[in-house]
């Protein structure tokens, strides 16, 4: 984020657990993106935004005891926890660093890959990020980005609640220049900021009663709660009301929510 632009949901240790298994969520297509980018033992990685953990794991088992793994996030708490499961899971070759990710103050072209994962998203200002991540990348090297597009985001059977709480979260992240859907946008974005044979692939799930997808998106109206009260979008014994409606809808057998695409785009930075 920008250092006027605190994250939207916080940095609570629910919070915290929930960009856990989150990232656990979504590493199948992390490794798959990883073998498509070729990264190599000795290579230097930087995922930016990388909150408590990220993929700093998956990057430092490709690149090795030889190679480098930055880790990058503005939110102390975060980073405290990505301190303490680097530590625990002993990824000596890991090194974090608290900086804005759109100014980090690192090392121009010092690295092979440049990554971000739902982080983009989560800031306003997206071009500069995107600058500062090509900026960061060596001559040949490769930017790659992960970010959502909510437009298949549905539960079925439908409900009312969802609607609304969908419309909700809509206008919480417009209100502060966030963007639902710019998983679309990113290879334009990427070409635009000068990348070339920029690539794309992308993702989607299905989610079911007892799986932590089914019930993700009420994790998150519930980290926007202070946000939704405070715009004025419900008052907050209507907001609990609509959110235990959807909850006791979303555990009923036979409803099923597909999650939004997962937009994975990469591209290489000129010789």
């Amino acid at each position: 984020m920008s250092q006027a632009q605190e994250y939207i949901l916080g940095t609570s240790l629910t919070e915290q657990k929930r960009l856990l298994k989150q990232g656990t969520l979504f590493e199948a297509e992390a490794c798959w993106l990883l073998d498509q980018v070729g990264l190599q033992a000795g290579a230097r990685a930087i995922d930016l935004g990388c909150g408590p953990l990220g993929i700093l794991h998956l990057l430092a088992e490709r690149v090795g005891s030889t190679g480098e793994v930055v880790g990058v996030d503005r939110e102390a708490r975060l980073l405290d926890m990505a301190r303490t499961i680097v530590a625990d899971r002993r990824l000596p070759n890991v090194e974090l660093f608290k900086r804005d990710v759109t100014a980090t103050g690192l090392p121009r072209a010092a690295f092979d890959l440049v990554h971000e994962r739902l982080v983009l998203m989560m800031t306003p200002h997206t071009k500069q990020m995107l600058a500062e991540m090509v900026a960061l990348t060596r001559p040949g090297g490769v930017v790659a980005v992960q970010d959502l597009d909510v437009v298949s985001h549905i539960c079925e059977p439908e409900h009312a609640a969802w609607l609304q709480l969908l419309t909700t979260y809509h206008r919480v992240y417009q209100a502060r220049g966030l963007d639902g859907y710019l998983g679309r946008r990113l290879p334009g974005l990427l070409r635009a900021a000068g990348l070339v044979e920029v690539q794309v692939k992308v993702h989607t799930q299905v989610s079911h009663v007892g799986e932590f997808g089914q019930t993700l998106f009420l994790d998150i109206i519930e980290g926007l709660r202070d946000h939704i009260i405070a715009d004025g979008l419900h008052i907050p014994d209507e907001l609990t009301a609509l959110v235990e409606a959807l909850r006791e809808h979303l555990n009923t057998p036979g409803t099923l929510v597909v999650q939004p695409l997962l937009f994975q785009v990469w591209g290489r930075k000129p010789v």
